[in-house]
């Protein structure tokens, strides 16, 4: 899919994958390597294998050595004095079995800064390269950052990724995407798809058009109720109508329900 989207932009514009710990695989990262243009920030397994850095060469005979010791998040991240946002978090340049010999960034958060779960996240992209990259924006939220926490931007902008959470679940619990019937992989996709598209085209309605302006700060239960609802109607009038047309010919029947129609609207 990423092989897909990618040529669909410009070489002059960054794209950024953000994914949870399911997709921190070797077939996403080896992409990466493939397109200039392409960073990847995203959680890791807590036992993903990370080392210290290489030493500097020393001019002695023999194989330098490709990295130092191995690293453990429990051990080897000495946790924030205060909170960066919701977590302690500490970061340090690494190398990994996973993206091989480009250096990432590593970074542990933990709720506690003692004894509390500990979560490892990897950013192929510099606080110092988002900052370039943001520049022009001068409201953007990675542009209000405190020089005291710039090295955290990549995790700030990691939780950008929770609105797909979001998403997800809405479309799970109000949309039915639990529930489809069809069993190929071929239909499975349409039926994801089409899910999305209505999904989106529902959010993007009420700042679309100002007649659903007032759903704005609605629930997303209450809204595709009172649309669906609103559809429904349309569709049960507009086939009365016709039917009437075709078999009973009666205007005043015909002038009464386009009355009812209209005295209907406000519920569109």
């Amino acid at each position: 899919m990423v092989r897909q989207v990618l040529p669909e932009f410009s070489h002059s514009k960054n794209v950024i994958i953000l994914c949870d710990s399911w997709y921190m695989k070797q077939n996403l990262v080896s992409i990466v390597d493939e397109y200039e243009n392409l960073d990847l920030i995203g959680n890791a397994r807590p036992d993903s294998v990370i080392y210290d850095l290489a030493p500097a060469p020393t001019g002695h005979r023999g194989r330098p050595a490709k990295h130092r010791r191995r690293l453990s998040i429990e051990d080897d991240f000495t946790l924030s004095d205060e909170k960066v946002g919701d977590y302690y978090t500490e970061v340090r340049r690494v190398l990994t079995n996973l993206f091989g010999t480009p250096e990432v960034l590593a970074y542990v958060t933990s709720t506690a800064r003692t004894g509390g779960t500990k979560r490892l996240f990897f950013s192929t992209i510099t606080p110092e390269e988002l900052q370039i990259l943001c520049a022009w924006q001068e409201s953007s939220p990675l542009n209000q950052t405190g020089s005291d926490r710039m090295k955290y931007i990549p995790l700030f902008l990691y939780s950008f990724r929770w609105n797909i959470e979001i998403s997800y679940y809405e479309q799970k619990t109000f949309w039915s995407l639990c529930s489809y019937m069809v069993r190929s992989c071929k239909g499975i996709e349409m039926m994801v798809n089409l899910i999305n598209v209505a999904y989106c085209a529902m959010k993007l309605l009420p700042y679309q058009d100002e007649s659903f302006s007032d759903f704005r700060d609605k629930s997303v239960q209450y809204f595709r109720f009172e649309l669906s609802e609103g559809i429904h109607q349309q569709v049960i009038f507009a086939t009365l109508v016709q039917n009437i047309e075709t078999q009973i010919k009666s205007s005043s029947v015909i002038n009464a329900l386009k009355q009812a129609i209209v005295g209907l609207e406000h519920y569109l």
